[in-house]
């Protein structure tokens, strides 16, 4: 004979506390499949995104230019918002070339040179033509007036150029190193899940096709992350996240690798030489494809998961919430983590006042933000704010 209770057959003369452990296994082994094939899904919705940066690295390498500073010409562009930067490229083209100044490169200027950057943007967005021509004048009297051998590295993709960088940088081949994150994680079992692309940097995610319970109740995936610029914009690095599988929070933990293109100082022999490039990438393939190995094994998993038990068990009540939310993050970002936080969801957030429902509420906001770049860094703070694994 058998009864019903809470629509789960069931037998008779079993007591109630084995109806409840057969009734939440059950819900467990359901909710499992569902985080399953939302994840299938997720990968095969990212799948496109992560491809188009692979075919954007692959189709768009910059343009190097070394030039000293006593050679370049600042003008106000008479026909947009923009300032051009003309120089001679020498023999290879005898003609002087004109570039808009895109505003990363812009600002690396301002850096270099100790400019305020609030003057520069000032300048820059006044509207009236004097503002931008007055911009062009600084530049142009700080350029000429720095010693004979200052020589600066610009990095041109098109008619814009996007990166001014010291003649020190050390530039790295983003194709072969794009193909080598692709095949390493691949073989370990990883599948593309989702990439960036902005005017300046690059970002590819990789996901275990696997669903981890580390708390009853949260389901999440476990992956790599890799970001680069060839433009100055921040370092190569590789960086492992967790995805909670609900509501798609991407917290981005701590950096596994990180390569700082700075080396020895270049002339126009370093900056031409095919090898020289070529030595430099395989180097750095190399080192990426241990940290990948490293990272996506048992132990690293087992490590991944544990933090997390350790975030659910550090309480945080509302107030240190908020103090952590201002120091992190931006105003109208801060008061919407606190407004997540303090909120009764436990759909898109964990539940509890604790470290991984900060984290959440962060990775949460960095979801609902349209800026590619600024997206990137909240997910970083998401993973930041999380116990490193040990």
């Amino acid at each position: 004979m058998s009864v019903e209770v809470t629509g789960l057959p069931i037998l008779a003369g079993l007591s109630f506390s084995n109806l409840l452990e057969e009734k939440t296994m059950l819900l467990t082994m359901e909710s499992k499949t569902a985080a399953q094939h939302k994840l299938e899904t997720m990968i095969e919705k990212g799948r496109a995104a992560a491809g188009t940066v692979v075919e954007h690295v692959m189709s768009n390498q910059p343009k190097d230019r070394l030039v000293r500073s006593r050679d370049l010409t600042f003008v106000a562009n008479p026909e947009t918002t923009e300032i051009a930067v003309s120089f001679p490229d020498g023999p290879r083209d005898p003609s002087v070339v004109s570039q808009q100044l895109h505003r990363n490169a812009l600002n690396q200027m301002a850096q270099a040179t100790d400019l305020p950057l609030k003057f520069v943007d000032a300048l820059q967005n006044t509207g009236e033509p004097w503002g931008r021509e007055l911009l062009a004048h600084n530049l142009n009297t700080v350029f000429h007036n720095r010693t004979a051998k200052s020589q600066y590295l610009f990095r041109s993709l098109g008619t814009q150029v996007r990166g001014f960088l010291s003649d020190r940088y050390r530039r790295l081949d983003s194709r072969p190193i794009v193909e080598a994150f692709a095949a390493a994680v691949q073989q370990k079992g990883a599948l593309p899940y989702d990439g960036y692309v902005t005017d300046t940097k690059i970002s590819i995610q990789a996901i275990m096709p696997e669903v981890y319970e580390p708390i009853p109740g949260e389901l999440v995936a476990y992956g790599l992350s890799l970001e680069n610029s060839d433009f100055g914009n921040g370092a190569l690095s590789i960086r492992a996240y967790l995805l909670r599988i609900w509501c798609s929070n991407l917290a981005i933990t701590q950096e596994e690798m990180r390569q700082v293109h700075l080396g020895k100082r270049l002339d126009d022999a370093v900056l031409y030489s095919n090898r020289t490039y070529e030595l430099d990438a395989r180097t750095t393939v190399s080192a990426l494809k241990d940290v990948i190995n490293g990272q996506l094994d048992a132990t690293s998993l087992r490590r991944r998961m544990e933090a997390v038990r350790h975030a659910n068990a550090q309480e945080v009540n509302p107030q240190k919430a908020k103090e952590t939310f201002r120091r992190l993050l931006q105003k109208g970002e801060s008061e919407a983590a606190q407004q997540a936080f303090d909120s009764p969801d436990t759909y898109n957030l964990p539940a509890g006042n604790t470290n991984w429902r900060l984290s959440n509420a962060i990775s949460w906001i960095a979801g609902q933000t349209k800026d590619t770049e600024r997206k990137l860094d909240l997910m970083k703070i998401a993973g930041e704010v999380l116990p490193k694994a040990a």
